[in-house]
């Protein structure tokens, strides 16, 4: 017979062979917009959750969506466990919507993944894809009845971040949240004021990254557009020298 303990008695104390200490965290700065590397871990699914934010941009005005909740008086992103059966992409968007009062769609992005394209497409890693652009940890503590009792031991609550858009003339609607949630609302600010505001240090990470991605992409479209236009240019140029004179530019004839 296993000494395992049950699933469903959420970690009974039982006897079983001492196990090894956890290997420290390794050091290693990945890069400057994320925390340093963790160790190797594993959960069961009694030990974690799974959820999903949005930071929501409205390119038309440069201003970003943030939610404020008016009883407890503190700001924050849009965010929430996923439902099972449900993607984490579709947790994102209905999460946005819930919390934040608007019907955002995602916002591709020149956004560096190490996710592949699909096989047999034409994409390829500097395409704009929709993929997370963050991932962030949040542990919680053990859990008690109100006589006491233990009922939940803590675990990870893991959160997958992606960046939406909503049009310039988006409409906020009303009791779009749970009954939990009737007391938020939101407001379209700029980035600066975003980050004058009382985050969540992963928060306040996620929107600065999503913004950095936005200004990026914007830069590469205007430059992309830049040289279809000189192409054009070329192009045209070409065409007028060949009607008129018959030659090609550059031609040696």
């Amino acid at each position: 017979m296993s000494n395992s303990p049950s699933i469903f008695t959420f970690g009974s104390l039982v006897r079983r062979k001492p196990t090894p200490a956890p290997r420290p965290a390794p050091k290693v700065q990945f890069s400057p917009w994320s925390s340093p590397g963790v160790s190797d871990s594993a959960w069961c699914s009694s030990d974690f959750m799974l959820g999903a934010g949005m930071v929501i941009v409205q390119p038309s005005t440069e201003r970003l969506v943030l939610c404020y909740e008016t009883k407890r008086n503190f700001w924050f992103l849009p965010k929430g466990r996923k439902d099972i059966g449900e993607t984490l992409e579709t947790a994102a968007l209905r999460e946005a919507y819930e919390e934040s009062g608007y019907r955002a769609e995602f916002l591709p992005l020149y956004n560096p993944t190490h996710q592949p394209p699909p096989p047999g497409t034409d994409l390829t890693v500097r395409t704009k894809n929709t993929e997370a652009i963050y991932i962030s940890t949040l542990a919680w503590g053990p859990r008690y009845t109100r006589d006491g009792r233990l009922y939940d031991r803590g675990g990870e609550y893991l959160t997958h971040w992606y960046v939406g858009q909503i049009p310039g003339d988006a409409v906020r609607h009303e009791g779009t949240g749970m009954p939990d949630e009737q007391d938020y609302i939101s407001e379209i600010i700029t980035f600066e004021e975003a980050l004058q505001k009382d985050l969540a240090s992963v928060e306040e990470r996620a929107i600065r990254y999503a913004w950095a991605l936005w200004q990026d992409t914007k830069k590469v479209d205007q430059q992309i557009e830049s040289e279809r236009r000189a192409h054009r240019g070329v192009t045209g140029l070409s065409t007028t020298l060949t009607t008129v004179v018959g030659v090609q530019p550059n031609s040696t004839g």
